[in-house]
């Protein structure tokens, strides 16, 4: 073992035995000689490569020798590296060899250009296993994730961030405005928007840019109103579909991404959440096909969706069923309906409300009443046609007055009315995490309860008991403590008599009637569903701030 040694001086020290790492970074290093040699088998036989035998005796040859060579030199680190040097040429002339006899997209490459490609193809493809939102194309094949350079890759990474907020919570809209010096982000769930971390105007500009050509929209138009879909897959949260809705303006760009619209399914009207009460009162006139049913609402409180339930009361092949809608949200099997372009003038939509009225349609669904001249002709032409128009109004007895208001003449307006139905959607409190209370007798006071006959209410808390003195957010509603929600309804049937004290101004006879009818106004019965568990006090004063009676 002399050759081995190291001298210093007039003593030696056998190097190899002496040190721990050298002996396993040899044995290393003969590791990967082995594996090389393995390679270039393999890789000649793949290409059917001639003197294949050659050059694994010609690798063999070289290890040997290196193996002499390096064993020979009493310095180890300089003995390794000529090791290394000997086989590199080796490999080096193999590949010289191998490149004159195989295919040019085949052949190695030691340039920075080829290592880069490497590097890039494995961060793409680890891009797209990592990824938690893929976009799909129309066929379902799923698309690439953006990664590198690539100027949208921050833009896909907040939406991973959105829809990773959005989806567990089952939230129906993403909303995106972008101006020069500020951006804002928020996700809506059940009705209440909840602002996201601040996002930089420009990555809100690339994620603007990102959806709308996924949608495929026209990119170089900025300022005109776009609509488009498309589709992704979320992993474990499955595949949506996006309804992307842009708009520009001088101030900035603006997103709305709707979450799995055309999946909305319309509840038969029964279903609701109408009080038996008020449904039966509300059936007598929905079968009856004249006279008037005015929705009201305020946005986002689910007028189309009730508008849609009301019309599909109706048969449309034995019935014929049309609407003329500010935007068609909902399909309606065997409804024919048309779409009112954005900017059409009130002239334009009372002329094409004439059109169908010259086809004597049974029932006709007017989305939104935005002119006087339209209420004049529903009013003119309910006496043997069925309408339901949309009004945006904090409840009944305001939307009687705008619709009053909009014929001109009450007595017309009176005798074409035939029900008016209001309605907010309340948050469905978390039956998970929900905590039970004792209210105070004051507050149920207040709140026209009686006492006797509340003995709890249930207010959110988004959170559960892990341990006595521990807690975690809610798993179903993952913090929030709502999920869903229900419709609460004021609704005002008309009868003869209510019509005739409403066409002579009997306004507080016409009250006191209703009231005599069973009529249950819409604070009532949102804080019966808080009765029953269903919602929260708290929640019934949110949804009902702007109720003004």
């Amino acid at each position: 073992m002399t050759f081995l040694a190291i001298a210093t001086g007039d003593t030696a020290h056998p190097a190899y035995l002496m040190s721990v790492f050298k002996p396993i970074l040899f044995l290393l290093v003969v590791s990967a000689w082995g594996w090389a040699l393995a390679f270039i088998s393999a890789d000649a036989v793949r290409y059917g490569l001639a003197m294949r035998r050659t050059w694994e005796l010609i690798h063999l040859g070289s290890w040997v020798v290196a193996i002499v060579i390096g064993l020979m030199i009493p310095f180890f680190w300089l003995g390794l590296p000529a090791m290394l040097v000997l086989c590199a040429m080796a490999f080096s002339g193999y590949t010289i060899f191998r490149n004159t006899k195989v295919p040019a997209a085949v052949q190695w490459r030691l340039s920075m250009d080829s290592w880069r490609q490497k590097m890039n193809a494995r961060d793409q493809a680890r891009a797209q296993k990592q990824a938690v939102v893929r976009m799909m194309k129309a066929d379902g094949e799923l698309k690439e994730v953006p990664t590198g350079d690539d100027l949208h890759v921050a833009a896909h990474g907040v939406l991973e961030q959105l829809l990773g907020f959005a989806l567990p919570r089952q939230a129906e809209r993403i909303d995106v405005v972008a101006e020069s010096h500020k951006a804002s982000v928020a996700v809506r769930v059940d009705g209440v928007s909840y602002p996201l971390p601040e996002v930089d105007p420009k990555t809100a500009v690339a994620l603007i840019g990102y959806m709308r050509e996924h949608a495929g929209m026209d990119l170089s138009e900025r300022r005109r109103r776009q609509r488009g879909t498309t589709k992704i897959h979320a992993g474990d949260y499955g595949e949506h579909e996006l309804t992307v809705i842009y708009s520009g303006t001088t101030r900035g760009l603006s997103l709305v991404v709707e979450i799995d619209r055309q999946q909305l399914s319309l509840m038969r009207p029964e279903n609701l959440g109408f009080l038996n009460s008020q449904y039966a009162q509300l059936s007598v006139v929905l079968d009856d096909l004249k006279h008037v049913v005015l929705v009201a609402c305020p946005s986002h409180q689910g007028l189309t969706s009730t508008l849609g339930s009301l019309v599909s009361h109706h048969d449309p092949y034995t019935q014929n069923v049309v609407t003329l809608e500010d935007e068609i949200e909902v399909d309606l099997e065997g409804v024919s309906q048309e779409e009112i372009e954005p900017g059409t003038d009130a002239g334009t939509v009372e002329r094409r409300l004439a059109a169908l009225l010259r086809a004597e349609p049974a029932v006709i669904m007017l989305s939104r009443l935005t002119d006087p001249s339209q209420a004049r002709l529903v009013a003119e032409n309910a006496s043997d046609t069925r309408f339901y128009l949309g009004l945006r109004a904090d409840e009944t007895f305001g939307a009687l007055k705008v619709w009053l208001k909009a014929v001109g003449d009450t007595k017309q307006a009176a005798s074409a009315l035939g029900a008016i139905v209001s309605q907010r959607l309340v948050r469905r409190i978390c039956q998970t995490c929900r905590v039970a209370y004792k209210p105070d007798t004051s507050i149920l006071k207040k709140l026209n309860l009686p006492s006797d006959r509340v003995p709890q209410l249930f207010k959110h808390s988004g959170k559960v008991m892990v341990s006595k003195d521990r807690t975690r957010p809610c798993p179903e509603c993952h913090g929030i403590g709502y999920r869903g929600r229900i419709g609460v309804f004021e609704v005002m049937v008309l009868d003869d008599e209510a019509r005739g004290m409403l066409a002579t101004g009997q306004l507080n006879q016409f009250r006191a009637h209703l009231r005599r009818r069973k009529m249950v106004y819409l604070q009532e019965v949102a804080l019966l569903k808080a009765v029953e568990g269903m919602t929260s006090v708290s929640e019934v004063n949110r949804s009902l701030a702007t109720d003004k009676r």
